[in-house]
Formats: structure tokens, sequence, C-alpha cells
């Protein structure tokens, strides 16, 4: 039996690692003003989204894929894993849930699972390569979704905001502590918190002490697990260089990591984590 993975357009792919893994993404829909959306997929253009939400007034918002969307990309496979947004930043889940629930009424033995990633970007990312591995080593299908849930239960994402006039704009956080954030540089380290939600580690003064913080804190995460045994993926929003120096030094202040994995942010990270956002899971 053949195993397919599906996932909605916050999974951060290169093209490459796309076709590599053999994943399918159902994309989102980005909505910079009410006259103005761009779909989420490889024709996207983010230097022209990013120009768009800095441009508006309002909150940039995304509407998730519809369930006949979810449920046309199903009937395709013989067997899937669906990797989702958390459920509680997005409807992506419940749609590819409702999709499920209309392929299962017209084939009801037919495998599907969606899974909540109670993450983004580069949580999704790092789930897809444990379910490629899973599914390379020929295991059931029941044995992949169990391995997949463990790793989810346990995985860890954390991530720092250079700009934060969206989260402004959609009400995030007020206006008064956005414009006193800006004013002081503040750069918030935010973090899951085991549950699908968005939580606020720690303030830090500029974005070069709070890379460096980031190091600090995934040493701390990591400081128990083998060497060389975990292996890391970084979304990067319109900031390679940045990217790139941070993953020199998590390489060196962190001898459990194996590898850091960066890719570029597709259209629905861009939206969350803006120009000069870096994610990190593991």
């Amino acid at each position: 039996m053949s195993i397919q993975i599906l996932g909605d357009s916050c999974c951060d792919l290169t093209p490459a690692l796309k076709t590599l893994l053999g994943v399918r993404l159902i994309p989102l829909e980005l909505r910079p003003n009410q006259e103005l959306s761009f779909v989420d997929d490889e024709t996207l253009d983010t230097d022209a989204l990013l120009r768009a939400m800095k441009a508006s007034k309002q909150a940039t918002s995304t509407a998730c894929p519809s369930p006949e969307a979810y449920a046309a990309a199903m009937r395709e496979c013989e067997a899937c894993v669906v990797v989702t947004l958390s459920a509680k930043l997005s409807g992506s889940y419940n749609a590819a849930f409702m999709g499920r629930n209309l392929v299962l009424e017209e084939e009801p033995d037919k495998q599907i699972f969606v899974l909540d990633s109670e993450s983004a970007a580069a949580g999704q990312t790092r789930l897809l390569l444990l379910l490629y591995d899973l599914i390379q080593e020929g295991l059931p299908f029941d044995q992949v979704v169990a391995r997949a849930c463990a790793f989810r239960d346990k995985m860890r994402t954390l991530f720092v905001l250079e700009d934060l006039s969206n989260l402004i704009k959609n009400g995030r956080i007020s206006k008064a502590a956005g414009v006193i954030g800006s004013m002081l540089s503040l750069r918030p380290i935010m973090c899951d918190n085991g549950q699908g939600e968005i939580a606020c580690l720690e303030k830090v003064r500029g974005t070069a002490n709070a890379m460096a913080r980031l190091v600090i804190r995934v040493a701390e995460l990591t400081r128990d697990a083998a060497a060389r045994s975990v292996r890391l993926v970084m979304s990067q929003c319109n900031c390679t260089d940045r990217a790139l120096s941070l993953k020199k030094s998590l390489l060196e202040a962190c001898p459990a990591l194996e590898d850091v994995l960066i890719v570029p942010a597709a259209g629905v990270t861009t939206v969350y984590a803006n120009d000069g956002g870096i994610v990190l899971a593991f």
C-alpha cells in the first residue's frame, strides 16, 4: 500500500524538497485587504505579498482550503496522512477533517489520517520529514500515524518576530505596546504552549540578542539528547543571511543537533512571521 503525504500550504518546502518527499500541498488564500488576495502556491510572489501587507492598514488574513479541496486530493491517494496548521490557529484542520469524512462516506475502508501539527511553518515541515522517513521504512499505516503523533506531542517550536506590524493590525498586541516595542527594538521570542497555541517566552532588545537567546534556548532544550540525534528545521522569511548565521551558531552550541535544514517561508508563514521572521522546530 502506498501512503501519500498531504499538507496545507503552511508547510514550508523548497521545490526540490517537495519533489523528494512527494508531498502535495493544498493552498490557503491570503488577503492583505478586501480587494487583494493571493493563492499560497508555487506561483506566489512573497515580495509582492510583503509589500501589500506593509501598505495595508488592515490585518492580513488567511482563508483555509475548502473541505472539497482536501477531499479531491484524498480521493487520488491509496492512503494518506494530512499535516495541517494548528487547529488553534486556523480552520485548515477542521476543513481537512470534513474532507476526510466526505471521502470515507464514499470509500469507508480508505485509510486517511489528519494530523494537527499543533504548530506551523517549520513545525509542519519537520513532521513531513518524519513521515517520509517512516514511510520509507515500510511501516504499516497505523504505526506511521502513531509514531508521528508521538513525535508531534514532544516537538518544540520557537520563533522570533522582527516586524510587529501585522500583530498590531490584527489585535494580537495593542497598538501602544507595539509602538513601544518597535521604538525599543524589542524582539519577542515566542513558542508553542504544548497545545497548539502561541505563548511568549521573553522579550529581548535587538535582533542580534534575540538570535543569541534562541541558540541558548535550543541548547537548553536539547542538552539531554544524544549527540547528533536531533534534526532542526528553520523557516526564514526574507532573511537568508541571518538564517545561515543562526544555523552556524546552533550547530556550534548544540551537540545534539544532527543538522539544521533551512527552508524559505511560503505565504502563510510570511503572514505569521512577517519580514525578517525566524521559526525553529525540532
